[in-house]
């Protein structure tokens, strides 16, 4: 939450020489029959997501890595750049920030300004080498005329810092290498001497490290901090609101009579009114306004009312635009267990999928440990085991969401085998369980 897309081609065999010595037959005469080798298959390439935090407190985009599973090496540039067309990096860019790391030869020696959006931002490479500094230097001039941003994480190289002011737009800076003084100066001066760069802070592990930054200036950060409690916002208590609405969740997944649901609405006037509003929204297009929480139900339907739901156990706390990252991360996370689910389970196993991927985040937004999450709920005892346990035989389904997410490569690679689903199609609904929840959260807004 965060995530996860990955697009992988087929595995490479192994080569090994068998001849080391070149004891070998000799080659075949001319006229002996001939044979056609089959066609070299393509090693898997992954397209890891990292979420970017701007100051707001809001998701506002990737940075996209292409890598290969169990090797060190970087991957071609032209199967990166065929990875990042596939998942349509431009129409990405046109809602959100897409960072994407690229060489300069790379960019001077091929066509990435396909992925060029509106927010479409290139971290070029930089290093000291003359040669490659004239090289860095062509491809962000190229970058710039071609309508997009240009990127550079930060480097103690005189050469670098007289690119800030003309070439860069975006400085990336690894909070994990300074301590918190020389953090400080480092920041002030670059704010001091380039006021109109863009500072994205990497590596940053807590809620109160991120707060740290954004008062210090930096527009963005990434790092784990996403998905971890915040102590200092955290009441350790689950609120009535919150208890009504998961309560209403246990109901319908218990196909409860709509009426049932109603009254229990009403025992929290807030949840009332959000209800109704919800069943109010100009995008159901009803001809006369819902007035009681009564009519909201029927008009929502069991579907809707469930995924609305869904939402407010994230909404309904004091407002932080922390649960709005937590809730979109949530919501793509039980969104992709559901795809995922479809053609191997039953509807009522993907609709546990989807809230067994919804309720994993619950105990980094309420500060409170999984098991009192849980206890407040009817769940089954696969749905129990793996949300206390990651155990049973939804377990490797929450895994493989966690390892797309964080962009675990030989995990993802291991669990999809061991749950027979195609890479191609754990990478499809990735990029889906993106977009609905984007789509989600706007459509609920």
């Amino acid at each position: 939450m965060g995530f996860i897309g990955r697009l992988f081609g087929q595995r490479r065999s192994p080569q090994i020489n068998d001849d080391p010595f070149g004891r070998a037959p000799k080659p075949l005469p001319p006229d002996a029959p001939s044979f056609t080798a089959p066609p070299r298959e393509t090693p898997p390439v992954v397209l890891q997501r990292d979420e970017i935090i701007d100051a707001k407190t809001r998701i506002a985009g990737y940075r996209f890595a292409a890598r290969v599973p169990d090797s060190p090496h970087r991957p071609h540039a032209r199967a990166t750049l065929d990875v990042l067309r596939a998942n349509n990096i431009a129409a990405f860019a046109e809602r959100r920030l897409a960072l994407i790391p690229v060489q300069p030869l790379d960019w001077l020696n091929l066509d990435f300004r396909s992925l060029i959006g509106p927010r479409t931002t290139f971290l070029l490479e930089w290093s000291d080498d003359p040669a490659h500094i004239d090289h860095w230097r062509d491809a962000a001039m190229s970058i710039r005329s071609a309508g997009a941003r240009v990127a550079l994480a930060m480097a103690d190289s005189p050469s670098a810092n007289d690119c800030l002011g003309t070439l860069v737009d975006l400085l990336l800076i690894d909070f994990s290498a300074y301590a918190l003084p020389g953090f400080e100066q480092a920041v002030a001066s670059l704010r001091q001497r380039h006021p109109q760069l863009e500072l994205l802070v990497e590596n940053v592990g807590s809620w109160p490290e991120r707060r740290y930054c954004v008062s210090l200036g930096a527009a963005y950060c990434a790092g784990s901090f996403t998905v971890c409690p915040d102590e200092e916002q955290q009441t350790g208590e689950i609120s009535q609101s919150r208890l009504v609405l998961i309560e209403m969740l246990n109901l319908l997944r218990r196909d409860a009579d709509l009426a049932d649901i109603a009254t229990l609405a009403k025992r929290d006037p807030g949840v009332t009114v959000k209800v109704v509003a919800m069943a109010n929204s100009p995008l159901l297009g009803l001809p006369q306004p819902v007035t009681s929480i009564d009519q909201a139900i029927m008009v929502l339907g069991r579907e809707q009312l469930y995924r609305w739901l869904s939402i407010g156990v994230f909404r309904a706390g004091t407002g932080s635009p922390r649960d709005e990252v937590l809730l979109e991360l949530a919501l793509s996370r039980g969104r992709f267990l559901e795809l995922i689910g479809h053609g191997r389970h039953g509807k009522a196993e993907c609709d546990e999928l989807f809230l067994v991927g919804l309720l994993s985040l619950l105990d980094s937004l309420l500060g409170v440990p999984m098991a009192r999450v849980v206890e407040h709920m009817h769940l089954s005892a696969a749905m129990r085991d793996v949300l206390l346990q990651s155990e049973g035989p939804l377990g490797r389904y929450l895994m493989l969401a966690i390892a797309v997410e964080k962009g675990r490569v030989e995990a993802v690679d291991r669990l999809a085998t061991q749950l027979a689903i195609p890479l191609a199609e754990i990478e499809t609904a990735s990029a889906e369980a993106l977009t609905w929840a984007d789509e989600a959260l706007r459509l609920g807004a």
